[in-house]
Formats: structure tokens, sequence, C-alpha cells
């Protein structure tokens, strides 16, 4: 029994309808047409791609044999008889398999065409160059996309392309392969950025089918954003925390991104507030300055003179906290239940890691073993009692 029969059933039963309505809806179920699994996208995907691996192991086993010739022409050959492929299910997009297996098929020949092309025209370049180049001519056909796999890759290539393409802009005078400066420019610039595109995916109809790849890498960029600087604030790490606010693009994206939150068109005022009020406490986190000093909790001691908020670390979790609460609020208000449970549960645990923090070698005896994991099991137990009830108060909040 399939989820719509279960749904109807316990309906019938609940006398919210009619057998005859039941029978009447599941009639009208039959008869539309079905349309693929996701289990059947992915086995075809993933056969086109190993079938892609095989030729490419046995072209590989004689490639300095093969003419640049050849090689360039079986290529754009095989381009062809893709393109031509994807004309011709073009009318059938909406219900078949074969429009989007070649569609993902031709995007990775396109990417490997760069490649070959690169590596017989010795035109050498970078990798994120590549990519960002790769998004820019493969944009058209994206477009065209109906299975989210595809839209998925397209967007995640895409964006490792342009936010390094950025970082580099920068970095022209460092080692950009292992100098770590970079990575507090990158982990700032990739939610500013990325949050940018989300909402005009929003706004350009076009660009729709994209909103939801870029939400999925705006809450994953945005979390590692977060932890990233809570952990390097946590340790008293502050190298390259300057970079990310003498790069140019960081102040348009971030201009971009408050004139974009101010003037949504569905955001109420509480959810403005809530997301630029998280918003401006992830830059000033971000600031080499400002709340930070560089001590830790743990070693000021009575030197703190009973202020335990001193210490950096502290101020890092109180800072982390502050910002995941006030997310929650804007999700849970706007009714994102599945990022409303996500920020709850990671408040949760950065206050057991407090924890951790603030009571330093207590946690090693046994005593305070069994302390922290009572904690732990309050913990859990306060974030599955009080989620809904902070739900249900911020989604009835008034904007």
């Amino acid at each position: 029994m399939g989820i719509i029969d279960r749904k109807l059933q316990q309906w019938v039963q609940a006398g919210l309808m009619t057998i005859e309505q039941q029978t009447t809806l599941l009639e009208f179920e039959a008869k539309q047409p079905q349309r693929a699994s996701w289990w059947l996208y992915s086995f075809m995907i993933l056969g086109a791609v190993i079938i892609g691996l095989g030729i490419i192991s046995l072209i590989a086993a004689n490639w300095s044999e093969i003419p640049d010739s050849v090689k360039l022409g079986s290529d754009f050959a095989l381009l062809t008889l893709l393109a031509g492929g994807i004309y011709s299910q073009y009318p059938q997009r909406l219900h078949g398999v074969g429009f989007e297996v070649l569609t993902i098929s031709f995007l990775l020949l396109c990417l490997a065409s760069i490649g070959l092309i690169a590596q017989i025209f010795h035109t050498g370049g970078a990798w994120y160059h590549a990519l960002l180049f790769w998004a820019s001519i493969t944009l058209p056909l994206s477009l065209f996309a109906r299975h989210v796999f595809t839209r998925f890759f397209w967007i995640t290539l895409f964006l490792h392309g342009a936010l390094w393409s950025m970082v580099k802009l920068h970095f022209n005078s460092v080692d950009f392969y292992s100098d770590v400066e970079i990575l507090p420019t990158f982990f700032l610039l990739a939610p500013l950025f990325v949050g940018v595109l989300y909402g005009l995916s929003n706004r350009v109809h076009k660009l729709l089918d994209f909103a939801g790849s870029l939400f999925f890498w705006f809450q994953i960029s945005a979390v590692a954003s977060l932890v990233f600087i809570d952990g390097s604030r946590s340790m008293g790490e502050t190298s390259g925390l300057g970079n990310a606010w003498h790069m140019t693009l960081t102040y348009i994206i971030t201009g971009l991104l408050v004139v974009g939150v101010a003037t949504h068109p569905t955001y109420r005022w509480l959810n403005k507030i809530l997301l630029l009020s998280a918003l401006g406490l992830l830059l000033l986190y971000y600031q080499p300055g400002g709340l930070f000093s560089g001590e830790h909790y743990t070693t000021l001691g009575a030197d703190a003179g009973g202020s335990w908020w001193l210490g950096d670390d502290i101020r890092a979790a109180l800072l982390t906290l502050t910002i995941l609460f006030l997310y929650a609020i804007h999700a849970g208000n706007i009714g994102h239940q599945r990022t409303f449970n996500l920020m709850t549960f990671l408040i949760g645990l950065r206050f057991v890691v407090l924890y951790f923090q603030a009571v330093g070698g207590l946690a090693a005896t046994g005593v305070g073993l069994i302390l922290s994991g009572l904690l732990i099991i309050g913990v859990a137990w306060a974030w599955h009692s009080w989620r809904e009830r902070l739900r249900n108060w911020s989604k009835g909040a008034q904007a």
C-alpha cells in the first residue's frame, strides 16, 4: 500500500472524507503519468558515469599514441551526438530520464573537453577558472534541467569556481594552496555570496529552479562559517581575519545581501530584523578586534576577577548561541521546520561544548563524567520538550 492509499484510508476512518471520495481520488491518481523515482535517476546517471570512466580508462592506456587531431575530433563528435540526443529528448523531458541522463553526460563532457583543450594546447590556468568558464558556457543548458541532481551539480561546481576565483583576486602575492590566511576570507565570503544568489533566484523566474540548491549551500556555508570562526576565536587564532575585510568584494556583497533582506517582498519586519541581526553578529565575529582579546577563560584564573565571560572561548560560545537562536526564530517564523530543528540541535550541541570548556579538568574525574552525562541527557530532554513551544511561538510572532 502506497503513502497516498494509507493517508486516504486514515482520513476515511477519521471521518474526514467518504469512501466514494476515496475511490474517486484513487482513480484520478491511477490515471496520472508516473514519474521516475529518484533511485532510477541515480542509477541511470551512475551508469553513464561508469561508462564514461571506462572509456577514459581505455583512452588513457593509449593516450600518447593518439594524435591530437583524433582526440579533439572524437571529443567534438561525442559532444555533437549528445547534443543531438538532448534535442531529440527535449519534448519528453518532463516524463523521461533520457533527457536528464544525456544532459548530465553533456555537462561532464564539456568539463572534460576544457581539460583536453588545455592539455593539448598547453593553455595552463587554474582549476577554479576552468570551473567558472564551464559554468558560464553550460548555464543555458542547465536552465532546462528538471531533475534536482543536474541543477545541484551545476550549482556546486559554479559556486566553487566563483568563490575561489574571487578569493584569488586578493591573494596573488601568497601561496594560494598552502597559506591558511585565505580560509577566513573564503569562509566569510561563501555564505554572503550564496545568500545573494539565493535571493536573486527567488526574484528571477528563470533562476527559480536553482533556489533549492542555493538554499542548501547557503545553510551549509553559513554553518561552516560559524563553526570555523567559533573554533578560531575559541583557540585564540586571529591570523588572516583582517584579510577578509581588506577585500572590496566583501563590502559589495555584504551591501547587496543587506539590501536583498531589507527589501524581501515576503519577509515580515520581524524576519528582516532577525536576519540582519544574525548577519551583523557574524560580521562582528570576523572583525580582527572588537569583542575578542586573545585571552582564554581557562588561563585567566584569578586575574579574571570572577568575570568568566572575559575569555574569548566563552564569548565565542555566547555569540554563536545568539546567532543560532536568531536564525532558529526566523526559520520557525517562516515555517522551515527542518531548518528550525537543525538550528535547535546545534544550540544544544554548543551548550554541551560550552560546558566542557567551562568545567575544564572537572570533566576528567568520575564525578565530572557523571555530571557531564546528566547534562547531555538534560540538554536532549530540554531540546525535545521546548523546541515545539519555541517553534510555535516564533511562527506566531507578529511581524
